[in-house]
Parts: C-alpha cells; structure tokens; sequence
C-alpha cells in the first residue's frame, strides 16, 4: 500500500502562497517590464505615456501598490489582471506559470506573452556600468531554440553561452527569464553580451559591456584549420562551427575598432573568406573589413530568398548538410553568389 503521508503534494495556488515563493516588487518588475524606482514616477506600462505618471510605492504594512494617474491603481496582482484582463484566480496562474512556481492550479490556463505595443521602457545608459546575470540550467526552450539552428548544448558551452533566469544592472534586477522571452548571456572573459531573441527592437534585445578586444568565437577557435571564416554574429559562428569550419566574428559588422584585432588573428590562417549579410550595411562592411585586412581575402553572400540573408537562418531553413555545401561552393567559387544576386 502507498504511504499517503509522505506523498510531496504541490502546494495549493493562493495569493499567500505566490508570496512565499517570490514577492510583490519582482512581480511587479517583471510584468511592467523596465526598471524603476520605488516611489518615482516613470512612464505607464498602461498606456502611451509621455508624461511620467506610473509610480508605484509602499504602504506603512510594507505592502508596494501602484497608482496610475488615469484611475488604475492596486497591487501587484491587479496589475497582472489589467494587463491581460482577466480575473484574480487566472492572474494567480499566470504568475504561478510565468515564475515557475509549481505551484498546484489550473494546468489549463493559458499565459499571456506581454504586448505593450505603445509602451517603449526608459533607455538605459549602461556603458561603463555593472551588468550582471544569473545562469540556470539550460531548459526545454533555450534547447528547441538552439536547436532549430542546429547548434548543441556542448557548442554553447564551448562557446561560453549561458541562459540567463536574471539580468541585474549595477545590481537592479532588470531582466527576468520567461519562456515567451528568454534571455542568454555569450560571456568574454568579466564582460557579458545579452541577447534576447524574441525581444522587439528597443526593448532590450541586445546589451552588452564588452570591448573591442572580446572578438565573438575567439576563445573557442581551432587555429589548426587553413580557413577562417570571418561572420557576423556569434550565433553563425556557432553554425559553421557545427559545420566543421573556424569562425570568429566582430561585435557588429560595421564595428572598425576591432578590425586590427581581427587582422592579428586571420595572419595565423593560409585562407580568409569574409561571410556578413547580404543586406547593406553587411554587403559595406565586408567592404570595409576586406580592405583593411593585411591577407587577401575573399567575400562570399547568402543568396537572400524568403529573408534567409546569413548562415544561421539557411541552416535552420535548409538544415547543416545542405548549409554546408553551399559554403564550400562558394569558397571554391562554384555557383558564386555575389552581393547582387
């Protein structure tokens, strides 16, 4: 017979309950989705705001509301009810699900990726400043989601890639892990790079204190290869890593600081094959980079059809084998695709 009394039940979901697991001021972070100050006004989450006029604050019990100079105000689990208009249980389990909290409620209730389609969070001056993150085992969606591009979980330990359940500038908590946006840290040396792949453009998608000497792939990079690939982004490195290739890229395509640190490294190489996007800024970069480079070097594109413009997106459209063939045939100049096909 079963001993029901060492049988670990979840935990009941109940407002208390969320509060033992986590607290009022993450919650309230996570879902406004910026930094902000405790009892300074800053823009609604709510609305378009141009006036700061969203402040959130502490009650004498040590209870933290928010007031919306519009009328909506409460706490943090009013907040969660605005936001996705739904009831009080369902917002339990919207937390519940979002914080992983495993906590026992509806398994059927869906959660809500957040949309604030006019809201745009307070630009962050973070050069010269402490970003910091917090790593955690790599879950079922950083592996679909590498996995769609075919790169390993032993590549991205190779390569010093991490997923991120927190992201802290100059110790604030700024950034919390969620499966609908997921955070990884590409770490060089003291420095970080941050990447949020489903993030929309302005709201934090890429952050970084790295300098023009943390050169993306060099600390992983097999000298004992003829070619080097010169690439884009860490991401394509990583693809033509799994490819058997050696990969390094700059910071950004058009990034000339790094561009003597890059010609020290490609001396080491017999062959250099530039491959950035076929796109413009990409096509006048390798412009730039192929002049300054002491070795000659060769500059090869992505035939850009259906928006397939690098190496990665290829892969994850056509898979390695094909991939891989292409990049030779370009090498070798079979079916040579220039920057005006």
């Amino acid at each position: 017979m079963y001993d029901l009394n060492n049988i670990n039940l979840p935990e009941r979901l109940s407002k208390e309950a969320i509060l033992e697991k986590t607290n009022q001021e993450e919650i309230l972070r996570y879902y406004i989705g910026t930094n902000f100050t405790i009892n300074k006004a800053f823009r609604s989450p709510l609305r378009k705001d141009q006036v700061p006029s969203f402040v959130v604050y502490s009650l004498s019990n040590g209870e933290l509301r928010f007031k919306d100079f519009n009328g909506a105000q409460g706490s943090c689990f009013d907040l969660v009810m605005i936001l996705h208009k739904v009831s009080f249980i369902e917002a339990l389990n919207i937390i519940n699900k979002d914080f992983n909290l495993k906590l026992n409620g509806n398994s059927n209730t869906t959660t809500y990726q957040r949309q604030y389609k006019e809201y745009k969070p307070d630009k962050i001056e973070y050069n010269k400043k402490l970003l910091q993150f917090k790593p955690q085992v790599f879950t079922k969606k950083d592996i679909e989601y590498w996995g769609s591009y075919k790169i390993t979980k032993q590549t991205l330990e190779k390569y010093n890639v991490f997923s991120a359940k927190y992201i802290f500038l100059n110790k604030n908590l700024i950034l919390r892990y969620n499966n609908y946006n997921p955070i990884y840290c590409y770490k060089f040396d003291n420095n970080i790079k941050v990447y949020r792949p489903f993030a929309n453009k302005g709201e934090y998608k890429w952050m970084s204190n790295v300098t023009k000497d943390n050169i993306q792939g060099y600390d992983a990079l097999d000298f004992s290869r003829n070619t080097l690939i010169i690439t884009k982004s860490l991401k394509d490195v990583m693809c033509l890593h799994e490819m058997g290739f050696s990969s390094i890229a700059p910071q950004a395509e058009g990034n000339r600081n790094q561009y003597e640190a890059i010609d020290n490294i490609a001396m080491h190489f017999d062959s250099i094959v530039i491959l950035f996007d076929n796109d413009d800024t990409g096509i006048k970069g390798a412009e730039n980079l192929q002049e300054y480079l002491s070795m000659e070097s060769k500059v090869i594109f992505i035939k850009n059809i259906a928006n397939v413009k690098d190496i990665s997106d290829h892969v994850k459209l056509h898979g390695l084998n094909i991939s891989k063939n292409l990049i030779n045939n370009l090498i070798n100049g079979k079916n040579m695709e220039s920057s005006n096909s």
